[in-house]
């Protein structure tokens, strides 16, 4: 069945159909100034894209791997999104100390890609000709110990997950990573890889499970994205496997923090989806220049907001001034395509609706209330993420062997209180920008609710609702602050985002200028 696809398109990337985001992707090729996001279609050399939630890192992925797909010179398996549960990832992580936990997980993952590449090798019709039945059954006895019995190509993603939960302790898991026959598998598939295609993997889906336990996940992905690179270093593997992965902001940033992160700074293979003012603005652009007249409440005027809404401007009722109609559209989204498309789809829906009623523009009023529902809405995501981040920090270390885990990563009463709780912390600040002692009382607040397990402003920060004023400009976090997880402390004042003004009644503008959310570059 295909997903509902509205003027804007679809903002969820994974369930949209493939077809609908080709046509209504907006390409940025040819824009090298915009980073990451002009990354072309046909690009081969990306192993890993970086980015936000709702930054389209799916859509980015769906694209390459669809260019590779109509190629009959490689073989591309379509994008994997079937993730292990997360109390295995808990689990794993609470097997093994701290300190090894990301060379375990790079080993959890080696073993899992020769799995995966072994049953694509054996049994997937393009490839079965590069393997003679004879050596596919002598790989099967001589390493079946490892790989398992299959029939089917099986994903990485599934492999991952049979091995976890085939061990029921960190000695047996740790034997089975060590085992010495891992060394011969590997040389036996680099040589059938020289006499194969060239295969594409990917790895998809991870928004859909970290913030269930942000601080687990984080280091399974950040072995992921070690073992990648590794892959790629390798000279056996690393033009003829390509395993592309999509990561969140936070993983890039914990390995620049790293002692590996002048291995990665500028790296060739890495796309980062940090989209800036000027790009989202361009995308927004783009899409109301291919809206269809029915959409659109002045078509024969410009293209521009003026065509679109019927107006160039709005009033700011709370603040008492009039805006860009634009600009205020903009600053209300987390500068991200998910919330464009979202908010646009709301926008064009009204345009309908007052054309049908005989009108040549949007009224302010309306414009404000949808501009409000849809800023309520990305608010409370982003809450709600940051709940969950509050939840995974507070989850005591044998939560899930005691079974009592779910507790903390569900998202009913436990979840719902959390967000409640941060909401009333953030109103008792009481309005949007506050000097430094207002962020101590909040801190304080914050550590009276949450039992001291974890810090509110980092958290808000690193979700982009907490941002702080630097030369006359509005600072929050983005993909460019790779170094900086938590919040920077040398500021004088502090300013949530505007988001946050609708999604937490009772906060209220400080009186001042408006907030426009810029990114740091």
């Amino acid at each position: 069945m295909r997903e509902h696809k509205g003027p804007f398109g679809t903002p969820d990337g994974s369930r949209a159909d493939l077809e609908d985001i080709l046509h209504d992707f907006v390409a940025l090729d040819g824009r090298p100034g915009f980073g990451g996001v002009a990354t072309r279609a046909d690009d081969a050399m990306v192993r890993v894209i970086v980015g936000r939630i709702g930054a389209g890192k799916t859509v980015y992925m769906r694209r390459l791997f669809s260019h590779q797909e109509a190629s009959k010179s490689v073989y591309a398996d379509p994008p994997q999104q079937d993730l292990p549960q997360t109390d295995l990832v808990i689990q794993a992580c609470q097997w093994f100390p701290s300190e090894l936990l990301t060379e375990k997980w790079m080993q959890l993952w080696h073993r899992a890609i020769l799995r995966s590449l072994t049953t694509h090798l054996l049994t997937a019709r393009e490839l079965r000709g590069t393997v003679d039945a004879g050596e596919a059954a002598a790989i099967r006895g001589e390493y079946g110990h490892l790989i398992g019995k299959f029939r089917q190509p099986r994903s990485i993603y599934s492999e991952l997950r049979d091995i976890i939960f085939s061990h029921n302790a960190a000695i047996h898991l740790r034997r089975y990573l060590e085992n010495p026959d891992w060394d011969d598998l590997e040389s036996v598939l680099a040589d059938l890889l020289r006499e194969s295609m060239p295969i594409f993997f990917y790895l998809d889906a991870v928004d859909e499970r970290i913030n269930s336990a942000p601080m687990y996940w984080l280091r399974c992905q950040e072995g992921l994205f070690m073992q990648v690179m590794q892959l790629l270093r390798d000279s056996r593997f690393g033009s003829r496997l390509h395993v592309v992965v999509c990561v969140r902001e936070l993983v890039l940033a914990s390995i620049y923090r790293s002692e590996h992160a002048p291995r990665y700074h500028n790296e060739p293979h890495i796309r980062v989806l940090d989209w800036s003012r000027e790009a989202i603005e361009f995308l927004l652009r783009q899409k109301i220049e291919r809206l269809t007249d029915e959409y659109l409440m002045a078509p024969s005027l410009p293209n521009g907001s003026l065509s679109w809404l019927g107006r160039t401007w709005v009033h700011n009722e709370a603040r008492g001034v009039d805006e860009d109609v634009l600009e205020y559209i903009i600053r209300h989204t987390r500068l991200i395509p998910r919330d464009i498309v979202s908010l646009g789809n709301d926008l064009c829906q009204v345009v309908a609706q007052q054309k049908s009623l005989g009108r040549t523009e949007v009224p302010g009023e309306v414009l404000r209330r949808v501009v409000s529902m849809a800023a309520k809405r990305f608010g409370d995501s982003q809450l709600a993420q940051c709940a969950s981040q509050i939840a995974a920090d507070a989850i005591p270390r044998h939560a899930v062997k005691k079974g009592f885990a779910d507790f903390y990563l569900s998202d009913q009463e436990y979840a719902r209180s959390l967000r409640q709780e941060l909401k009333d912390i953030i109103r008792a600040v009481g309005v949007d920008r506050f000097d430094a002692g207002d962020l101590h009382q909040m801190e304080d607040l914050a550590k009276e609710g949450f039992d001291g397990s974890t810090s509110i402003a980092s958290i808000l920060w690193q979700n982009g609702l907490l941002g702080f004023v630097e030369g006359g400009r509005y600072s929050f976090y983005s993909v460019s602050d790779m170094n900086e997880l938590e919040l920077p402390r040398h500021a004088h004042e502090y300013v949530f985002h505007p988001c946050l003004m609708d999604a937490v009644p009772g906060l209220r503008p400080s009186g001042r200028e408006v907030v426009y959310p810029y990114y740091r570059e």
